[in-house]
């Protein structure tokens, strides 16, 4: 059975948070949902829908009933249903997608036991505007193309960054991550909620564990944290990226960027010249 895909959403979250790119994976011939995992408030896991797996590329919707529940307690969650999903419907592969603190929950559950084979192994990752290093550089502002100069590693680490770079050497190996950074022209390097520094800080904390890297900059107004789970692009990269096994998506992309022409250009430069 190929891997399955399952989509987390972010803090105050839900149904529509992931739905728009469930639909357009579906409506592309790329995947299926077959089943909605709800985890209720107290941890019990409720399964809805097909539970035949052997679909292409089967999708699994992650739901939780308390959306606003404490980051460690959602990692214990999403932890249980993975060990549900292979002990009970032979789940042997997977891949995630998260938006906001969707997907942290994704990366630290990984951190946290990607030694436990109870768990299916990881294949690909899709983060999209994850808080990784906390509000750190949310109000600092930089130009497009000075910002993809910028190292990955942050200036600042948080407590909770420090100690999740501790895990790094549980983390999974040979996976392959994308993703995704909003930044909203006129609000700093942000995208009005995870700064741009935050969201890119993922790979400095798994350099040296992924198989591969990719990121997609969105920039301007589609570059709103909420509007970056409902865009067409990031859709449309998302699914070259978990099922097109022709595609070779750039290790840098830059979309939508309201800069000037000269920016545009070193921007362009800067983007065609990462290998």
């Amino acid at each position: 059975m190929n891997a399955a895909t399952i989509f987390v959403h972010g803090f105050n979250g839900g149904v529509g948070s992931t739905s728009h790119m469930i639909s357009a994976a579906q409506h592309a011939g790329w995947a299926k949902q077959i089943m909605t995992a709800t985890i209720t408030r107290y941890g019990r896991i409720s399964i809805t829908g097909s539970e035949k797996m052997n679909v292409k590329n089967p999708i699994i919707q992650v739901l939780f009933e308390n959306n606003r529940a404490p980051e460690f307690v959602q990692i214990n969650w999403l932890h249980s249903l993975l060990i549900l999903l292979k002990r009970e419907f032979n789940v042997m592969e997977y891949n995630g997608v998260g938006h906001s603190l969707g997907s942290n929950d994704l990366v630290n559950e990984a951190l946290m036991y990607g030694d436990d084979l109870r768990v299916p192994k990881l294949k690909k990752l899709v983060t999209i505007a994850g808080p990784f290093n906390g509000l750190r550089g949310f109000l600092h502002a930089k130009s497009v193309p000075a910002l993809l100069k910028m190292d990955h590693r942050p200036s600042h680490q948080t407590r909770h960054f420090k100690r999740m770079l501790q895990y790094r050497d549980h983390f999974p190996k040979d996976v392959q991550l994308f993703n995704v950074v909003g930044k909203v022209d006129g609000y700093l390097d942000n995208d009005c909620f995870v700064s741009v520094n935050s969201a890119r800080s993922v790979k400095y904390l798994l350099h040296g564990v992924l198989k591969d890297y990719r990121e997609l900059l969105i920039t301007g107004e589609e570059g709103y944290h909420c509007s970056l789970n409902h865009n067409p692009m990031v859709f449309n990269a998302l699914n070259e990226f978990l099922w097109d096994d022709y595609a070779t998506l750039p290790n840098m992309q830059t979309r939508n960027v309201p800069i000037s022409a000269s920016e545009l250009n070193e921007t362009n430069a800067l983007a065609s010249n990462v290998g």
